[in-house]
């Protein structure tokens, strides 16, 4: 988790995009050995940026962590009818 922490940290620049991050799951149990990392993305405008930084968010996150990345993606109003 440490490296996660350090990596949205350092490329905070990054999340520029979103509302709202929530890192979920079991990476965030000291006591389980996770298999995955599940992160929920919040947006607040639709763009053909945000395709991209999605793109490279997963791929460097499986990189430094080993471990495949799960991104959910919704937009605010998504959010708020899902009850997420």
């Amino acid at each position: 988790m440490h490296n996660i922490s350090e990596f949205i940290k350092q490329n905070i620049t990054l999340f520029d995009s979103f509302y709202n991050i929530y890192l979920l799951g079991s990476i965030l149990n000291a006591n389980r050995i996770p298999n995955d990392i599940d992160i929920l993305l919040i947006y607040s405008k639709d763009s053909n940026k945000i395709l991209n930084v999605i793109n490279i968010i997963s791929s460097t996150l499986e990189t430094i962590s080993g471990l495949p990345v799960d991104l959910t993606v919704l937009s605010i109003e998504e959010e708020i009818d899902t009850g997420f």
